[in-house]
């Protein structure tokens, strides 16, 4: 390894970070893609640093797509393209995203291509999965090195020893192979000041994304933008690994800074539309107050959603009032359970009366709401699954998104699918939608099917309900304060007919 992490001619280091091609379902209308925003901000500080760096977001290129078999195709780039790239670059590091267990395949394609093709290249690894599960990764021994958690100053100490040739063995944050053996480092602090790192946007072609078809996949404008204004999460749910990433410690930037880039965003790009990545943006009652009112006070014109979902006893009617006065036309709820037992077991006890409370008023001050719920956990039997099922179709949210639980590394609930003997090998094709895992009690496609069937019920019995005028405007007409509204709406109703 010796002489791959030597930089044998003192220069001005270039970094190249690859999203690779991702794999999808033939079936799957668009791919799920989002604005890089890790690379953003690692780029942010290495440019800062005086390091030159550009991003390949491969799956950005949807138009092009690889057949691997019959249930998979790959989206973004070709391995040619890919290659042409790196040649036209010539990076000394090549940063490669392995942010989900079921997109591992899809980054150990490129690092391949990498090492058979640019044996001197320096390849560093990191994101969630990697995060969760450094040893599991680096069972690719082409891979020098993977970063744990976040990773803006762990990439720019490795770029700055690589530069100076200097040993990369005792970085903090990072695992790597030495001989036969893996050494995971101490891991790195978080940082605290958050409003010190700024993405460098103008490293990717904005209106490219604006051009993706999930840009505007049930979204009230074009132009739309993801940003992400706090880190970490107290909780403690058992299906979640981003704590690897994040850590438990919620950490915030200042409310002012937020709206800055906002602000900057809008004028710079025409971005019109926001979507809060964040995992815990209510947490801090006073400081969301705040973020709605510097957006109020600047007069500026824009619509934002929460699509990762918001902590429900974190809200209440001030917060949801305000949020709607600053532009946000919809909430995502986080319920994930309507069974209290399986509650329990997630770590995420909620009261379903004050779920239905707070339902009923974002239908009254005009949000259209979504929420989340997962199925299938490992000892969850078929009559808890039930229970989340009855809550999903008396509940009167407008849209829910209906998970099947995934093993994920890093999660409590993976160490508890291994302790049952449910994980005999990695399903590389199951996913949150299409589970190839079994349970205690009930096989992957009757878990499929229950999912089909959960949706099927919900869009047959709400369009039913809508016959009813009172329901309808209650739930959907509610919605409509001006033209923009209306087009929405119609929107909206035709993505329920034809579900």
């Amino acid at each position: 390894m010796k002489k791959i992490l030597k930089n044998k001619t003192h220069k001005r280091i270039k970094i190249l970070f690859i999203n690779p091609p991702q794999s999808a379902n033939p079936k799957d209308k668009f791919t799920n893609h989002k604005l890089p925003l890790g690379f953003l901000y690692m780029a942010g500080v290495l440019e800062k640093n005086g390091f030159e760096v550009k991003i390949l977001d491969c799956p950005l290129y949807y138009k092009f797509k690889r057949k691997i078999n019959k249930d998979t195709i790959r989206i973004g780039l070709l391995p040619k393209q890919i290659k042409q790239e790196i040649q036209e670059f010539n990076p000394d590091i090549i940063g490669v995203s392995c942010s989900f267990t079921m997109y591992e395949a899809d980054a150990f394609e490129v690092i391949d291509l990498i090492k058979t093709n640019f044996k001197d290249k320096l390849i560093v690894v990191g994101g969630a999965h990697s995060s969760a599960n450094p040893k599991f990764v680096l069972r690719n021994k082409k891979i020098d090195l993977v970063v744990i958690g976040e990773g803006e100053n762990t990439i720019l100490e490795i770029a700055q020893k690589y530069n100076k040739n200097q040993k990369l063995t005792n970085i903090k944050g990072t695992a790597l192979r030495t001989g036969n053996k893996i050494k995971i480092n101490k891991p790195r602090e978080y940082i605290q000041d958050l409003d010190s790192l700024k993405p460098a946007w103008h490293l990717i072609d904005m209106q490219s994304y604006f051009n993706h078809p999930d840009n505007s996949i049930a979204t009230m404008r074009k132009n739309s933008v993801d940003i992400v204004s706090s880190r970490g999460c107290p909780g403690n749910c058992v299906f979640c690994s981003i704590h690897t990433v994040w850590g438990r410690k919620w950490r915030a930037r200042t409310p002012k800074n937020v709206v800055d880039e906002i602000e900057f965003l809008c004028k710079k790009y025409g971005a019109k539309q926001f979507r809060f990545q964040d995992d815990n943006l209510t947490l801090n009652k006073k400081r969301i107050l705040k973020i709605c009112d510097e957006i109020i006070k600047r007069k500026l014109d824009i619509k934002w959603d929460t699509p990762n979902g918001v902590a429900l006893w974190a809200l209440d009617k001030e917060i949801l009032s305000k949020m709607k006065k600053a532009g946000c036309y919809r909430v995502t709820f986080g319920v994930e359970s309507g069974c209290k037992n399986t509650q329990k077991y997630i770590g995420k006890v909620i009261n379903l009366d004050y779920i239905n409370e707070m339902v009923n008023f974002c239908h009254k001050i005009g949000l259209w709401v979504c929420s989340t719920f997962i199925m299938g956990f490992p000892s969850e039997t078929k009559e808890e699954i039930e229970q989340t099922r009855k809550f999903i179709l008396s509940s009167k949210i407008n849209f829910p998104f209906i998970y099947i639980a995934q093993p994920y590394q890093g999660t409590r609930m993976y160490e508890d699918f291994k302790q049952k003997g449910l994980i005999k090998d990695f399903a590389k094709l199951s996913n949150i939608k299409n589970t190839r895992y079994n349970t205690l009690y009930l096989k992957s496609k009757e878990l499929n099917n229950i999912l089909a069937d959960t949706y099927k019920q919900f869009y047959f019995q709400k369009i039913k309900s809508y016959l009813n005028p009172f329901i309808f405007y209650s739930e959907f007409f509610s919605k409509i304060r001006s033209f923009e509204d209306l087009k929405y709406t119609l929107r909206m109703i035709k993505a329920v007919i034809f579900k």
